[in-house]
């Protein structure tokens, strides 16, 4: 199986990459941050991450913990 871009959202503050590049192999690229070698299970949780933290820089969401004011 070759490299595939699944997908790559360049529109949050830093850009997220999911590549897969073989059987349940997967890279996430963060903004520098490259994490390869990862299971369906591990990249998935790994890019949610990623996009949950740009999101939170983009002033998107809501971070705090529950009773943090």
């Amino acid at each position: 199986m070759k490299k595939q871009i699944c997908i790559e959202l360049t529109d949050v503050a830093f850009g997220v990459k999911l590549e897969q590049t073989g059987v349940d192999l997967f890279t996430v690229h963060y903004g520098k941050q490259v994490k390869s070698g990862l299971t369906y299970a591990v990249a998935a949780r790994e890019f949610g991450v990623c996009i949950m933290h740009a999101l939170a820089c983009d002033g998107k969401l809501d971070n705090r913990v529950k009773g943090e004011k």
